[in-house]
């Protein structure tokens, strides 16, 4: 099942719409450019599911150089425990 709402996010950022229920029956697209099929939302799902995967990939990598670099200056775990608590633990894949 496509998830119309994630998919719309990310497929169309900028358009306004509303969906009531779960299915492309509830969707009401307000925005003025053409209202994308359902067909095209589910060809759509994949694409929005992976490039997510991509920036959450980056995301923790980023996490983990910065840990690494602050480690190198000189802080010790407790510190960035403290100061940086989303560095305290190099988040893992």
């Amino acid at each position: 099942m496509t998830d119309i709402a994630f998919t719309l996010t990310h497929s169309h950022p900028a358009a306004e719409w509303i969906l009531d229920g779960d299915d492309y029956a509830g969707l009401t697209w307000l925005s003025e450019t053409p209202k994308p099929t359902e067909q095209e939302i589910t060809d759509a799902y994949p694409l929005a599911v992976k490039d997510l995967a991509s920036k959450e990939k980056a995301r923790i990598k980023a996490l983990a150089d910065a840990r690494a670099f602050a480690l190198s200056l000189g802080f010790t775990p407790a510190m960035l425990a403290v100061m940086y608590p989303q560095l305290t633990e190099a988040p893992s894949e």
